[in-house]
């Protein structure tokens, strides 16, 4: 049986920098979990189904889109949503928009910003940050601290956690 090829869509591209969602190898959207989370991405709030996501029967693609409906319904139904306390945040004034932090964040939380004047900083979306700390980590110039954890905070509990070791 011989069937119609099918490509992914042309602007295909654009709407995944966009949305900061991954695309399979040959350019389809990237599901979260193939058997733990099919219809979800790795952002959170986001679902796939049908041919965005790779060529499928029919058949297939309303179960899949039956399935990011429900998913959608399980946060649609709640009244309220908590998102995660602490996320990074960017102190501007010595953040040297290099923008490492863009490519090491998992969530797709950092942007960079053109302020104008030829200079671009680091904005964390506190909806999409985890609070991972990845970017904390890799910011050579020290503008990025985790709400509710400041680097001296971090270095003290180290430094305790050295001290009981070596006791």
């Amino acid at each position: 049986v011989l069937s119609t090829g099918i490509v992914p869509q042309e602007d295909r591209e654009e709407l995944a920098q966009h949305l900061k969602v991954c695309r399979t190898e040959e350019g389809f959207y990237l599901e979260a979990h193939m058997k733990l989370r099919p219809v979800d991405f790795a952002n959170e709030g986001m679902f796939l189904a049908g041919l965005a996501h790779s060529p499928k029967f029919i058949d297939e693609a309303i179960s899949q889109a039956q399935g990011a409906a429900a998913r959608a319904c399980t946060i649609l139904s709640k009244d309220e949503i908590e998102t995660e306390a602490i996320t990074a945040v960017v102190d501007e004034d010595k953040c040297s928009g290099c923008g490492i932090c863009e490519v090491l964040c998992p969530y797709n939380a950092i942007t960079l910003e053109d302020l104008g004047d030829n200079r671009r900083v680091s904005k964390v979306n506190p909806v999409l940050c985890k609070g991972c700390g990845t970017c904390v980590a890799a910011c050579p110039s020290q503008s990025i601290e985790q709400q509710g954890f400041t680097t001296e905070e971090i270095f003290s509990a180290i430094d305790a956690l050295v001290e009981e070791v070596r006791e």
